[in-house]
């Protein structure tokens, strides 16, 4: 019989360690990890977050978003990526 328990004895010294992270900051950790020079920028820190995200001149348009954070990128002709997701 196999024990798969992770609180076995034999791993009483090895901790797991989880750091919670907006997805802003995942993908920016992301993009850092293929060369790309992003940083994470504080969640509803920037005007950009605030302003409505869709034209509204159409039914089947989606008014209900969540911003999901922006990404700073440096040495591009993008300044900023913002993650939005549609409700």
């Amino acid at each position: 019989m196999t024990n798969l328990d992770s609180h076995s004895p034999e791993h009483e010294d090895e901790l797991d360690i989880m750091k919670l992270m907006n997805l802003n900051e995942a993908f920016a950790i992301d993009m850092q990890n293929s060369g790309i020079s992003a940083e994470a920028v504080e969640l509803g820190s920037l005007d950009l977050e605030r302003e409505e995200y869709y034209n509204n001149d159409f039914g089947s348009t989606s008014r209900i978003v969540t911003n999901k954070g922006c990404i700073k990128l440096n040495g591009s002709i993008v300044d900023f990526v913002q993650i939005i997701q549609r409700n």
